[in-house]
């Protein structure tokens, strides 16, 4: 790996999604988004070197910026081995952002970082030349980099279709949008006006087909820093906007951008942009101005003194820096909670919600959202408050406890759903079960039934379509690609003999004990298995989206998870 050079950026903690239509594309998981992306060349060093910083980058960023302009060697081989170097390099030490769900893809990259590979040009406060020939070598390297699969291209918008057009075809038909595009343009050298950055905005949309633009402007001390994000929102059409002011003087533009915006970080061992922040700093300076209300979120249930979620979601706010408090309601009643103070006062700001009141908390909310409504039952409050000063709020059900079932299932086949005449077992008939039925039709899975009471199995079927199974399991002569059991570990269940085959995912909903019964019999016969333990972290990530509108840190979420189902 010798004398390679590499250039890399920490990323910023609290984003907002950089695809608006990612819930709808990754299954309504609530909204993710990658972070780290500069304007300015924060420095370099070998690739050798790295080691010694990347540890400390990757626990509190989400991504790294891979600016291919202030790299000497730009040939194709150098470029490609060095990005993947970088992967390699951050393996084990991403603890926040495992890698990007993107459209459509099921994937999750467990202990790497993202990257946002990026071509600068002299024009746009970069290194790269801005002839008409360099700016076709630019987009060969761009083509590289979709190639390469990288998670965010950055495209210089400035240069028009002609120049940019067939990159984004590309990135479109030929790889499915896979890899995110933002549209981008950069004003370094002087101070413009409102129109035309505007007029930028509604270019770096690339004509509607990027996934999010960046609009990066100058300021005069005392000037009007919040221009760029203003004007970016008003030309973006809806798109999520990144918008910042260049240097010391714009420092407080990095505080309000709400999407990915940019970091340094102290760990790195050159002097950063002008005017960068850590992720530390723009955090705290969110909490000290007021832009992070301090609020508070609970676990309702009954009869829940172990339970996990506390110490999840304490451990996920405190990675990310935000202020927030997470406690425990175990009540007897609902009433005993939600008419009292904490659930009606200011300072509440979502729930999660367990046995037995999933359902019964439905009647509490001002809205409850599609899937919630089909499964029958809420393990997700959010509370949305109003902005405008009215101080009103909006209780909105989600449950995504589905996502706790789909999510790994979808990861683990190779085309992110079913195959044609593919099944999809359940087994049981209670809350879990109906996620699950719920997730295997998303999946697109034909569905079979088994329960001890084949009356509940047949309200299964009603509600999501499929067979019920009244018979003895050992007879079915259908290809059984997943069996999904909701049934307690105290019951032993196991698959017949006949149903195993070496493609076969065995998902069991319990995490304690870790290896159940099913699981080992899985193990043993050399089938895919997932435990509730996954089911458990996945659901809290997608908690976590919901309440916060950003990424969550999955990698901590896992770990602890994992930790305390093993211990």
């Amino acid at each position: 790996m010798g004398e390679q050079e590499i250039v890399l950026v920490a990323a910023a903690p609290d984003l907002v999604p950089l695809v608006q239509n990612l819930n709808e594309k990754a299954g309504k998981l609530g909204r993710v988004g990658v972070q780290g992306q500069e304007e300015l060349a924060l420095g370099s060093c070998r690739v050798g070197d790295l080691k010694e910083y990347l540890p400390r980058i990757c626990e509190d960023s989400d991504a790294l910026e891979f600016r291919v302009d202030l790299l000497k060697n730009q040939d194709r081989f150098s470029l490609l081995r060095s990005a993947q170097d970088l992967r390699l390099m951050s393996r084990g030490h991403s603890r926040r952002a495992p890698g990007l769900q993107s459209k459509g893809v099921g994937w999750v990259i467990t202990d790497a970082m993202p990257l946002v590979y990026t071509v600068r040009t002299c024009n746009q406060a970069g290194t790269y030349p801005d002839d008409p020939e360099s700016i076709g070598r630019m987009m060969e390297l761009l083509h590289l980099g979709l190639r390469g699969g990288v998670e965010v291209l950055d495209v210089e918008a400035a240069w028009g279709k002609e120049a940019w057009g067939g990159l984004v075809e590309d990135a479109k038909e030929k790889y499915q949008g896979k890899t995110l595009l933002l549209g981008s343009h950069h004003v370094p050298k002087e101070i413009i006006g409102d129109d035309e950055a505007r007029r930028w905005g509604e270019v770096c949309q690339l004509e509607g087909e990027a996934d999010g633009v960046k609009l990066i402007l100058s300021v005069e001390e005392g000037g009007d820093v919040k221009q760029a994000l203003r004007c970016a929102r008003e030309g973006a059409g809806g798109k999520p906007a990144i918008a910042m002011a260049l240097g010391v003087v714009g420092q407080e533009s990095r505080v309000l951008n709400p999407t990915f915006t940019p970091v340094t970080h102290g760990a790195l061992p050159f002097v950063a942009a002008p005017g960068q922040l850590s992720a530390e700093e723009i955090m705290e300076r969110r909490v000290e101005g007021g832009l992070v209300e301090k609020k508070t979120y609970w676990i309702l249930g009954r009869n829940i003194p172990y339970t996990l979620s506390p110490a999840l979601h304490s451990l996920a706010m405190g990675t990310v820096g935000l202020p927030h408090d997470y406690e425990k309601a175990d009540v007897e009643r609902i009433e005993d909670f939600v008419e009292g103070g904490d659930w009606k006062g200011g300072r509440f700001g979502g729930s999660s919600v367990t046995i037995p009141y999933k359902e019964e908390i439905m009647k509490y909310l001002d809205e409850v959202k599609d899937e919630a409504k089909e499964i029958g039952a809420v393990n997700t409050v959010v509370a949305e408050y109003d902005r405008g000063g009215e101080g009103g709020r909006r209780l909105v059900g989600y449950n995504t406890d589905w996502v706790g079932i789909h999510d790994p299932i979808k990861r683990r086949l190779a085309d992110g759903g079913a195959g044609e005449g593919e099944y999809f077992l359940v087994v049981g008939a209670g809350g879990a079960a109906r996620a699950a039925a719920f997730a295997a039709k998303k999946l697109g899975f034909k569905i079979l039934y088994y329960n001890r009471t084949p009356e509940k199995a047949h309200l299964l079927r009603e509600s999501f379509g499929g067979e019920v199974i009244e018979g003895d399991l050992g007879s079915i002569d259908k290809e059984i690609r997943v069996v999904y059991s909701s049934l307690p570990a105290a019951a032993e269940f196991t698959v017949p003999t006949s149903l195993l085959h070496e493609n076969l995912i065995m998902f069991d909903a319990n995490y304690k004990p870790k290896n159940t019964k099913m699981i080992l019999q899985g193990m043993e016969a050399g089938c895919e298995v997932i435990r509730g333990s996954e089911m458990f972290y996945v659901q809290g990530v997608a908690q976590h989206q919901l309440w916060f509108n950003r990424m969550a840190p999955f990698g901590v979420m896992q770990e602890l998870v994992m930790r305390k189902c093993d211990e």
